[in-house]
């Protein structure tokens, strides 16, 4: 995890809502950092949001999230990478 890497992680919040789940993710950022991780950068949304954010852009002008190594407005983002950003809301924590 050296020459600038870092970690981009979608996070459902419903996800972290409870004890446990915050549990796991700072267990989660702990051990990124123990293994040598230097810098970690989060999108807290739920899949839920970004499809109505897709069907209703009018309703998110504000709604940014992390691409790979940019930031950019969702609504602005051609529908193939919407996309691609809502599948990877698809794993659950366990």
């Amino acid at each position: 995890m050296s020459s600038g890497t870092s970690l981009t992680l979608n996070i459902n919040p419903a996800n972290i809502k409870d004890e446990e789940g915050l549990e796991k993710f700072a267990s989660l950022i702990l051990a990124y950092f123990m293994l040598g991780g230097r810098h970690v950068q989060f999108n807290p949304i739920s899949k839920e949001i970004l499809l109505d954010a897709q069907k209703h852009p009018e309703k998110y002008p504000d709604l940014v999230v992390k691409v790979t190594g940019y930031s950019w407005r969702f609504i602005d983002l051609p529908k193939k990478l919407q996309d691609e950003i809502i599948a990877r809301l698809e794993y659950e924590v366990t």
